[in-house]
């Protein structure tokens, strides 16, 4: 190809969470000899930049500052950069960067628009739904990565089957989990951790969808039988000085460590005993996969398209979503069978260690490629 495509990764900002995550992960591993490759965010609030330093530094990074969705000033502004850079491809997540992006993108010109549902929310409000629906039309490619939102972008966003492209986004940067070298008895004692105690990990943002009161409410029952466990709890949010409050309530403060939010995902899953991901709905989480990678036993909410990946008593153990009860149950029959526990997790790894960055980005490069060609009926080589 002679001259590179311009492409545009368009997100709502940086922060903490794995679209955020992907996105520093695509930029950096497009092919640069057939992409120029750019990201904007629409955000800079002070959560925004987890992730900004992340980026290698052939990628250009633009920020705006939108307020609202009636933001017209930024608007303005994005529209006049799209048409200045002339990209040929925008590829938006996320529904502020969905909607802004989709629309200014078509007024501005550009070639070729895809978007990526990640998420599959239950009662989601009609008018977002309806947007979704109106928008699909100047959309020329929805990505899905997995089974079930693939029936809910056809079926409740309408979108035609040609468009939607089932393409396993969720996808591991591999180099951070290979040959993983680790103390695990001195990193454990950072976290303030005797080195001798199991630990059971979640990581993500702190928000409801999350689970992280279930988790809480499952963690005495779990407690009342192991003895020598610790919660660990990743990421930051809105409802931090909520479940720490609940810990002092429910007696279990000083098994719970809040770590914040964090880089070191290969490290914090690899010295951990059980990553829980207890999600009251999900579109399916990268963090499962770099779990996968780990090695480390799951257990996990039967929610939205966790169960494409998460097979019950073969590759992780399923839970009731919002069901603290269960929650405990599932918990304590992965301790209280390590082998069974670690032969799920192997299988998980075996059947799904081919989810690398490097496999999804040469799908994601064919599609925008084959997009292109057809949208400015450029011939093939």
């Amino acid at each position: 190809m002679t001259n590179k495509i311009k492409i545009l990764f368009l997100i709502n900002d940086l922060g903490l969470g794995g679209v955020e995550k992907l996105t520093v992960n695509f930029a950096n591993s497009m092919n640069r000899d057939e992409f120029d490759v750019s990201v904007a965010t629409l955000f800079s609030r002070p959560t925004s930049f987890f992730s900004k330093k992340d980026f290698k530094e052939d990628v250009g990074l633009t920020i705006f500052s939108f307020k609202n969705l009636r933001d017209l000033q930024e608007w303005l502004k994005l529209y006049k950069f799209i048409r200045k850079n002339k990209f040929d491809v925008i590829f938006t997540q996320l529904f502020m960067a969905d909607t802004i992006g989709r629309i200014t993108a078509f007024f501005a010109g550009t070639p070729v628009i895809v978007t990526a549902i990640q998420n599959l929310i239950p009662d989601l409000q009609a008018r977002f739904i309806i947007t979704n629906k109106l928008l699909r039309h100047i959309t020329d490619a929805c990505i899905s990565p997995t089974s079930a939102i693939t029936e809910y972008a056809k079926n409740t966003i309408k979108f035609p089957a040609e468009k939607i492209i089932e393409i396993p986004t969720n996808a591991v940067d591999e180099t951070r989990f290979i040959d993983l070298k680790i103390d695990k008895k001195t990193f454990k004692e950072s976290l303030g951790v005797p080195a001798n105690a199991k630990m059971i990990i979640t990581i993500g943002r702190l928000i409801s969808q999350k689970g992280h009161t279930i988790l809480l409410d499952a963690a005495p029952k779990v407690l009342a039988k192991e003895k020598n466990i610790y919660f660990l709890i990743v990421g930051d949010g809105r409802l931090e000085k909520e479940l720490k409050e609940k810990t002092g309530k429910l007696g279990i403060a000083d098994r719970v460590r809040f770590l914040g939010a964090r880089k070191d995902t290969p490290e914090l899953l690899a010295v951990s005993d059980i990553f829980v991901f207890p999600s009251i709905w999900e579109g399916q989480g990268l963090i499962l996969f770099e779990a996968f990678f780990s090695k480390i036993p799951i257990v996990a909410s039967n929610v939205g398209g966790i169960p494409d990946v998460i097979i019950d008593g073969e590759t992780g153990i399923l839970t009731k979503p919002g069901d603290a009860d269960d929650l405990a149950n599932k918990l304590l029959m992965a301790l209280e069978s390590p082998e069974m526990s670690q032969k799920m997790a192997n299988n998980a790894f075996k059947k799904y260690k081919d989810r690398t960055i490097t496999n999804s980005t040469k799908k994601l490069e064919n599609l925008f490629i084959r997009l292109f060609k057809l949208k400015t009926k450029t011939p093939s080589n």
